[in-house]
């Protein structure tokens, strides 16, 4: 995602230009659309998208719900944009992007109990 991308999903704050960690909800949303797209081509994904796009613009959800489809819709779009001119099927073990996040998320771990 590029600065505009994350400040329309709510990553940056658009004041101060801080950094907003994603919420648990979203991370375990991201989590199920993974999982979902292991395996599949640009063609299945985009299919996916399609829909999740549909579901988060439909306006019938609120709130919480309202929040994580949209997480689901644009996790599904950086999916779809990754497969773009990729000949294979989605593996989040070869993503970019997760991969990163992983190892970010190690660095900012508290260190284990007896270790400073």
């Amino acid at each position: 995602m590029g600065p505009q991308q994350d400040r329309a999903s709510g990553l940056v704050d658009d004041a101060s230009d801080e950094v907003v960690e994603p919420s648990e909800d979203e991370r375990a949303a991201w989590e199920r659309v993974r999982r979902s797209a292991r395996g599949m081509r640009h063609h299945e994904a985009k299919s996916a998208w399609d829909s999740a796009r549909e579901a988060a613009e439909d306006g019938s959800r609120t709130g919480r719900d309202a929040a994580i489809a949209q997480a689901e819709a644009d996790e599904w779009e950086r999916i779809t944009e990754a497969l773009f001119d990729h000949a294979g099927a989605y593996d989040s073990a070869d993503d970019p992007f997760v991969q990163g996040e992983l190892e970010g998320r190690a660095h900012h771990a508290p260190p284990p109990p007896g270790r400073r």
